[in-house]
């Protein structure tokens, strides 16, 4: 049995693009290069996972560098960024948001093929276990394969089990999220820029990302760790 800690480790950690400060991440330093990879694709800063050239962290010096085989726009340099591991964090609220393309999804999931995801996520969060006070996340393919990730931040956990997930080469519009966070707009905003049809949590999502997600096609659920969970958004989804 685990003893705990009751401590939750945490960090700034610099991300440089080609060399360029893009932000600083107040995580846990840990699985870098999968927050590099999971954050750079979420933000549209690359479009497939082969466009990050190269990544190389170190968490004593508390960097990730990256090199991108595309040029950045200049305006993302503008001004200096914190991705905090609480609130307030999230992304802007303006018209391009409804620009984005829809996510169609015509395919079923079972719902206990998610809850076992969920399941999953719980049973393998070991730094929860360890110091209480983190938060997890988990990507289940249509193969049954799963990949978990934890961090001190609900964004940071949900970009670095996204990063895991490209570099296992998962089929992400075929397979579920979960996350122990509460669902913001920032979160369903992840979701559409990896076309994963459906999320779900342990927790509740907001009214925004509920909104968001009805407009832009993504499958909300929450309190997916009861033994009725509720189904936000394209219930048809579900069987």
């Amino acid at each position: 049995m685990l003893k705990k800690s009751n401590v939750c480790e945490e960090a700034p950690v610099e991300l440089l693009v080609n060399r360029e400060k893009l932000v600083t991440f107040m995580c846990s330093p840990y699985d870098l290069e999968d927050l590099a990879l999971g954050h750079l694709y979420t933000r549209g800063i690359i479009k497939e996972k082969n466009e990050l050239e190269s990544v190389a962290a170190c968490k004593d010096a508390k960097l990730i560098a990256t090199y991108t085989s595309n040029e950045v726009k200049d305006d993302l340099f503008t001004i200096p960024k914190v991705v905090l591991s609480g609130c307030g964090n999230g992304a802007l609220f303006d018209e391009k948001i409804m620009e984005k393309e829809k996510i169609e999804y015509l395919e079923q999931i079972s719902l206990e093929r998610i809850k076992k995801v969920a399941r999953e996520m719980l049973e393998n969060a070991i730094m929860y276990k360890n110091s209480g006070g983190m938060h997890c996340a988990a990507i289940g393919n249509i193969k049954e394969e799963i990949v978990v990730r934890e961090d001190i931040g609900r964004h940071n956990a949900v970009d670095k089990v996204i990063g895991a997930a490209l570099n296992k080469e998962f089929d992400l519009k075929n397979s579920v999220i979960t996350t122990t966070g509460r669902l913001s707009l920032d979160m369903v905003l992840k979701a559409v820029a990896t076309k994963i049809p459906v999320v779900a949590t342990i927790s509740i999502p907001s009214s925004l990302a509920i909104e968001l997600a009805e407009k832009l096609g993504v499958c909300l659920i929450g309190r997916i760790g009861k033994n009725e969970p509720i189904i936000y958004t394209y219930k048809e989804r579900i069987k």
